[in-house]
């Protein structure tokens, strides 16, 4: 089984399973309409009070899609163990890291999709409500908006690998919410900004324009936590007996 046939299963796999639609479906409205919803506080200098400047219009949705797609990445990872499909596909293919390799990149381009449409959503819903003050790229905010692009397809890849190493969806999805928003959240009151900067969901998102580390950093140090759960859940599968 070539690596083309083991990509095409996999987008084969996200159409027609309806829990995969939908969870995308639902990520693209409400990045649309939670912007709209905030660009009504933008203020005639661009900022919008307890959040920042207009950049939160788009931003603060986009972190919403991030976390969709977390939760997608579990659900295309452990629906493949659930139904056997990856245990009769790693038999088939000739490496099992090949299997691997075709279900991550395809979340990821899956997940690109669905940040670019997200994205436009987010900044047509702003612009609708914002008025004269709403102005998102300014300053470095083209520069997150970029990579928001970029963290969205990642988080998809994080959902995925932890997914997989845990083999459990509620379980999964429960580690990485409960991480990112709550155990974080509380991080905020304990800790320093510039320590706070470094936690995994604070270094993208709607955080990176408040924060000290910045966009490029903060993107980078996301890429980091996101090859080691990659790499751990490829190196566990590798070695992992098929049957169990």
């Amino acid at each position: 089984m070539s690596f083309a046939s083991l990509w095409s299963a996999e987008f084969i796999k996200f159409r027609t399973l309806k829990s995969y639609l939908i969870t995308v479906v639902a990520a693209i409205v409400l990045a649309g309409v939670i912007a709209a919803l905030i660009g009504t506080g933008v203020d005639a200098k661009g900022n919008i009070p307890a959040l920042g400047t207009s950049i939160q219009a788009v931003t603060f949705p986009m972190e919403v899609v991030l976390y969709a797609m977390v939760v997608l990445g579990v659900l295309i990872a452990t629906g493949d163990l659930r139904s056997g499909t990856f245990r009769i596909t790693s038999i088939m293919a000739p490496w099992r890291r090949q299997v691997l390799v075709a279900k991550f990149t395809a979340a990821a381009l899956i997940a690109f999709a669905v940040a670019v449409v997200s994205t436009v959503l987010a900044y047509v819903g702003g612009l609708l409500t914002g008025g004269s003050g709403y102005s998102p790229l300014s300053g470095d905010g083209a520069l997150v908006m970029l990579t928001t692009l970029v963290a969205v397809p990642l988080a998809t890849i994080l959902g995925t690998a932890v997914g997989l190493l845990l083999r459990n969806t509620a379980g999964a999805i429960s580690l990485l919410l409960v991480w990112g928003l709550g155990i974080e959240a509380i991080f905020a009151y304990l800790v320093p900004p510039e320590v706070l900067a470094f936690m995994p969901f604070k270094t993208v998102g709607a955080a990176v324009a408040n924060l000290p580390l910045g966009p490029l950093p903060g993107l980078g140090m996301f890429t980091l936590y996101v090859a080691i759960a990659t790499g751990l859940a490829i190196f566990v599968y590798e070695r992992r007996d098929l049957g169990t």
